[in-house]
């Protein structure tokens, strides 16, 4: 009877609070624009979208430094859209790398390219079919960015490539494109890779498009981010989407222009180019 009378009068026990459940994590997209610097109005344009696109400069081409400034000033990510020899022998923009360099030629291309836009954090492909399914050859050159610590963006213009795996291997940050935007430059098809680059971040939580300054492409980017806050879809810089090797330092800081403010923040592969 004394239990009985000490279990009525205790204090009710409090519910078991459930588990928590996995977090949820907003998918998130890089969109990566190429072959900037040779048509200043396309890229000033580029600039001016309302997303964190990264702008991958031909280093070389005429408007290459100024546009690589703008897109600083506006807040965009910078990279260097490295000219590579490809399958189809097509002529390449000046300054390229190519299998016969070793890693100090390689490197002195790379300085001269950092020279021009001081504000890349990293590079990706221009071409490069034939040279990223080469083993030698990428391996100089991971090196030679890892010395520089900037990351590497593998176009995947090649199925062969061998590009990211090399890069991986010599703790260099890197990721592949997910997506060709636009290959085919009508609106709807732009819109089907659009969307095949949300289905990829969806399931995976993250996915990495490439396109180009066509119009066509600014257009379709100009009224489709404005919507993707709704969609539950986050823009970033593509190096957001990138792991850190454990033994990778720390970037070393920005090298700003004179007159620049401190604090300025700055599918399956077809194998073609």
């Amino acid at each position: 009877m004394a239990l009985v009378l000490w279990l009525a009068g205790a204090p009710a026990l409090a519910a078991t609070p459930a588990a928590p459940g996995p977090a949820v994590t907003t998918p998130r997209i890089a969109i990566i624009i190429d072959d900037i610097g040779y048509s200043e109005g396309r890229g000033e344009q580029v600039m001016t979208l309302p997303a964190a696109i990264t702008c991958s400069v031909i280093p070389r081409a005429p408007h290459a430094h100024q546009l690589g400034f703008d897109a600083y000033q506006h807040g965009k990510e910078v990279i260097i859209h490295l000219p590579m020899p490809a399958l189809d022998g097509r002529k390449l923009d000046p300054g390229d790398i190519d299998a016969s360099m070793d890693a100090a030629q390689i490197g002195a291309i790379l300085d001269r390219a950092m020279a021009i836009l001081p504000e890349a954090r990293g590079i990706n492909n221009h071409m490069g079919s034939a040279l990223t399914a080469q083993r030698l050859p990428m391996q100089r050159l991971m090196q030679e960015l890892r010395q520089r610590h900037l990351f590497f963006i593998d176009s995947r213009t090649s199925s062969a490539t061998v590009a990211e795996q090399v890069a991986r291997q010599m703790g260099v940050r890197t990721s592949r494109r997910d997506v060709f935007l636009d290959d085919k430059r009508t609106q709807a098809d732009i819109d089907r890779q659009f969307e095949t680059l949300l289905r990829l971040a969806r399931r995976h939580g993250q996915a990495i498009a490439i396109g180009h300054p066509y119009p066509e492409t600014i257009d379709y980017l100009r009224q489709k981010l404005p919507t993707l806050k709704a969609a539950g879809i986050e823009v970033v810089p593509v190096s957001a989407l990138l792991p850190a090797p454990q033994d990778e330092a720390a970037p070393a800081p920005l090298q700003h222009r004179p007159g620049m403010a401190a604090g300025t923040t700055a599918s399956p592969a077809p194998a073609t180019p």
